[in-house]
Formats: C-alpha cells, sequence, structure tokens
C-alpha cells in the first residue's frame, strides 16, 4: 500500500502540477501591475471568501494553534474561537470602502488606499515601510512548511524550506495576484475538508480507544492545568485572564486590512457582491479554526511522554490516527493551508516596493512613458517575489517556539498604526489627514513601547496590540474632534482633488 512518506511525495507531486496550472492561468490573465497586484473585479463572491478565509487561516492556524492547544490546553482554544468573530466583525467596517475606493481611483494596496483617503503621501509611504513587518509573517509560513516536510516526507528541514521557495515562488512569479487567487481557492476548499474532518475525529473521540467521556477524562488527566474545565491559565501572557483574551479579540478587529487580505476587496467582482462575500467569509472561517480541536485531541491520542515541538502536532497526529494515503492527502491538505497565505503575503510584500514606492513616489519624478513605467514595475513585482522567499528562508532556519505568537510581532505593528485611520477613516468622513498622522504614528509608538522590554512587561503581542488598537483609534477620534468641525466632509472633498 505504500508508506506514509511514499503517498506524500506522490501527493505533493499532483500538488505542485496543479499549483503551476493555476500559475499558468494566472499568468494568462496578468497583463500589467494592475492585474499582478490585484486582479481587480475579476471574482465572485464565493471564490474571494475562499482566498480571504484561508488567507485569514494559514499555517498558524493549522499548525500552530493545534500546537498551541496541544501545549496549553483548552484556554488556549479562546484564539480559534474569536479570531474569526472579531476578524469579520472588522471587515464590516471598511470592506465597502476599500472597495469602492479601489473601483473609483484605481488603488492597488492597503498604503495607496489610506494615502488616497487623507490625500497624504506621507501616510502612504510609513504605511508601506511599516507593513513591511509582514516579512515575520511568511517566515512563519516557511517554517509550518518545512515542519510538514520534515514530519510527513522525512526531508530534512532545511529542504523543505527550499522546496517551499521553489514552489510558491515559481506560480507567483507567473501570476502576481491571479495566480494567488485561483490556488488560494482550491486550497481553501481542501482546508474545510480537513478542519471537517478533525472536528469529526474530536467529536467521535477516533483514536482515543474509548468514547467522548473518556477522552475528555483522559486529557483532564494529562493536562490538569489546561482541561476543559479550565478557562484562563494563571499567569499566562495570553491566556492569563479575561482582559488578555479580550484584548487578543480586539486585536483581530483590524486584521483583514493586512495588505495580503485588504486587496482582496478589490478582487471581488462588484460592491454589491460584498454582503455575500463577508456571509461565506463568516461561514469558512468559522470552520477552519476549529482545527485546534485536533491539538485537544492528540493530548489523549498521542503518548503522555511524546517529546514533540508543539507545532508538528497535526502531521504527528495524521500519522498515528490514518492508514498511510489518508494521512498524506491531509498532510498536503495543511501544506496547502501554509501555501495559501505564504503566496499573497509575497504578492503584498512586493507591492511596497513596486505600486507604493516606485509607481507612486519614484515615476512622477522620472522622464519615463507610461508604458515602460508599467513594464519596469511588473517587473520589479516579479523579480520581487524570490527575494522576499529567500530572506525569509533564511530567517526561518531557526524556528520560533509558537508560530501562532512568533507571526503577530509583525502583525501587532501594522494593526496598531492602521486602526485608526483606516477603521474610524471609513466610517467618519469627518476624519482628516492631520488626525490620520497623528493616529498613525501614536499607535505604532504605543505597540511597540508596550511590546518591547522598556518596563511595561508586556511580552505577548496580542496583548500590545490589542492596546495599540485602543490607543490607535481613540487618538483618531480625539484628534479630529480637535481638528475639524462639525459636520465636515473630508471624503468627498478628498474625491473632487483626484
Amino acid at each position: 500500500m505504500g508508506s506514509v512518506v511514499f503517498w506524500s511525495w506522490v501527493l505533493l507531486i499532483v500538488f505542485v502540477v496543479m499549483m503551476m496550472f493555476f500559475g499558468v492561468m494566472g499568468m494568462k490573465r496578468t497583463h500589467n501591475n494592475d492585474d499582478f497586484a490585484t486582479a481587480r473585479s475579476s471574482y465572485g463572491p464565493i471564490t474571494i471568501a475562499l482566498v480571504i478565509a484561508a488567507g485569514i487561516s494559514s499555517g498558524s492556524t493549522f499548525m500552530g494553534m493545534p500546537g498551541l492547544a496541544f501545549d496549553l490546553g483548552a484556554p488556549s482554544l479562546w484564539y480559534p474561537l474569536l479570531y474569526p468573530v472579531a476578524t469579520v466583525f472588522g471587515m464590516l467596517f471598511f470592506a465597502k470602502a476599500i472597495k469602492d475606493y479601489g473601483d473609483k481611483l484605481g488603488t492597488r494596496t492597503i498604503p495607496e488606499f489610506i494615502g488616497n483617503r487623507y490625500n497624504s503621501d506621507f501616510l502612504r509611504v510609513v504605511l508601506a515601510i511599516i507593513s513591511a513587518l509582514l516579512i515575520f509573517y511568511v517566515i512563519s509560513q516557511l517554517v509550518a512548511a518545512a515542519t510538514m516536510f520534515q514530519i510527513m516526507m522525512g526531508v530534512d528541514y532545511k529542504v523543505g524550506i527550499l522546496i517551499t521557495i521553489i514552489v510558491i515562488g515559481a506560480y507567483v512569479f507567473m501570476g502576481g495576484s491571479h495566480s494567488d487567487i485561483l490556488t488560494d481557492a482550491v486550497q481553501g476548499m481542501l482546508m474545510v475538508l480537513i478542519a471537517v474532518v478533525v472536528v469529526a475525529c474530536f467529536i467521535t473521540a477516533f483514536g482515543t480507544g474509548g468514547g467522548f467521556g473518556e477522552m475528555i477524562q483522559t486529557i483532564q488527566e494529562r493536562r490538569p492545568e489546561g482541561h476543559f474545565g479550565k478557562l484562563f491559565i494563571p499567569g499566562d501572557e495570553t491566556y492569563g485572564s479575561l482582559w488578555l483574551v479580550l484584548l487578543l479579540f480586539i486585536a483581530h478587529i483590524p486584521f483583514a486590512i493586512q495588505p495580503h487580505l485588504g486587496n482582496k476587496f478589490m478582487a471581488v467582482k462588484s460592491s454589491r457582491d460584498l454582503k455575500k462575500l463577508l456571509m461565506w467569509t463568516t461561514v469558512f472561517a468559522t470552520i477552519l479554526p476549529l482545527m485546534g480541536l485536533g491539538g485537544m485531541l492528540a493530548i489523549a491520542v498521542l503518548p503522555g511522554d511524546i517529546d514533540i515541538r508543539p507545532d508538528a502536532v497535526i502531521p504527528t497526529l495524521f500519522t498515528e490516527l490514518f492508514p498511510p494515503f489518508i494521512a498524506a492527502f491531509l498532510a498536503i491538505a495543511v501544506l496547502s493551508a501554509v501555501m495559501s497565505t505564504s503566496d499573497g503575503l509575497v504578492v503584498s510584500l512586493t507591492q511596497l516596493v513596486a505600486n507604493d514606492l516606485f509607481r507612486l513616489s519614484i515615476v512622477p519624478r522620472l522622464n519615463i512613458s507610461q508604458k515602460k513605467a508599467e513594464r519596469i514595475e511588473l517587473n520589479i513585482s516579479r523579480v520581487g517575489t524570490p527575494i522576499v522567499l529567500i530572506i525569509a528562508g533564511l530567517v526561518a532556519l531557526n524556528p520560533p517556539q509558537y508560530l501562532s505568537i512568533f507571526m503577530w510581532i509583525g502583525i501587532g505593528g501594522i494593526v496598531s498604526s492602521t486602526a485608526g485611520p483606516l477603521v474610524i477613516g471609513s466610517l467618519w468622513k469627518r476624519a482628516n489627514k492631520t488626525s490620520a498622522i497623528i493616529s498613525l504614528l501614536v499607535g505604532t509608538a504605543a505597540y511597540w513601547i508596550l511590546y518591547l522590554p522598556f518596563g511595561f512587561d508586556i511580552s505577548n503581542p496580542f496583548a500590545a496590540a490589542g492596546l495599540g488598537v485602543i490607543i490607535s483609534m481613540v487618538t483618531m477620534i480625539i484628534s479630529v474632534l480637535i481638528t475639524t468641525k462639525k459636520n465636515e466632509d473630508n471624503i468627498t472633498e478628498v474625491l473632487e482633488n483626484k
């Protein structure tokens, strides 16, 4: 019948061929850098919902969160329980604004959107620089992929990183956002399937040798500090109290404004599709984080004295529970979770240079034709793809303890800087450039002052980001009240000047 390693390689080849096929399809649809950056108005709401849900979930949801559950127990399930609710809730505030601005002004990235919204090159450039923190996110995805290769296919961890870089780099290089969306939609369907399988295994206590009640009892015996009767872990930096969990929720409200997610709103065919998009995103984004239950199941299934890195628990569990072919298939589905986020991140990072810096800041100062500028911009996007992956791969050679926490070092800085200008600015026409600049600077400073060791003792990026988001939005509101007049409409004024 073949081993897990054999079937993993067979299915990996099939998976890679399929991704390359979609890469070629994406290349055929990519005629300029706007196509590469946004795939503007090209896809239906269910397709984009799968893409956004897959991008939200990533290797962190499919490996990091089960790892936290396996290591810390039930209190860590606050994370997968709350983050999809907070993320979709945040989308209600700014999805329409991003889509409308994108269609009217040709906006390609989130930094460009904020720069246009406030008619400020300063905001665009500063946010583009801050958004480079997404590299932490890319690194975490490469670590997750390499771990899968190591456990399921028996390859060296470093070789796993190299394979991931080559595969993602190839299809993103070809078709940019079109390849990203086409591959992520397929990967998203695989991810929904595997999450459903894991939930079914948990409910039936599959592999434990007993019923559901006996599984819960085993979990309580092996994790007395983290069984299902425990809501919090006293003294824990992330799950130690209701206040810390609330900050985790708040930190995720602006989560979808990250460049690799926010630009997906521009790809949906029409603003009329946004309600359907949000509905389907809610469905998919709620199912995928149930992967965390896999970590709780592993406590009961795997030997109590097993010594594995927490983020490796899911591939280890699959090998224990299923015949080789099924285990290999599920492993490839987890690998798709990693790639579905990585490709979007890479496209977004290349656009920080190609669009936000070159096209919008440098081209206006050069005496070159628009056609030549467009060609150079597309080349920057494509050449930037392997550069981003190589930089992330070098850092990923030394994996962090917890992927879910590591990637939030960068995300925390981004959401803290953009929460005020984007969330408040999308809702309040009175919001102006001055208030946005103040909010961005204060939110950014607050996050790093709180997170870095300056005496505040907040080494949890979720808590630092949650406080940063609150400070950013409160600062924005106060600044708007001080610097503008009642009923002032700065959105209409900006649009008229464009």
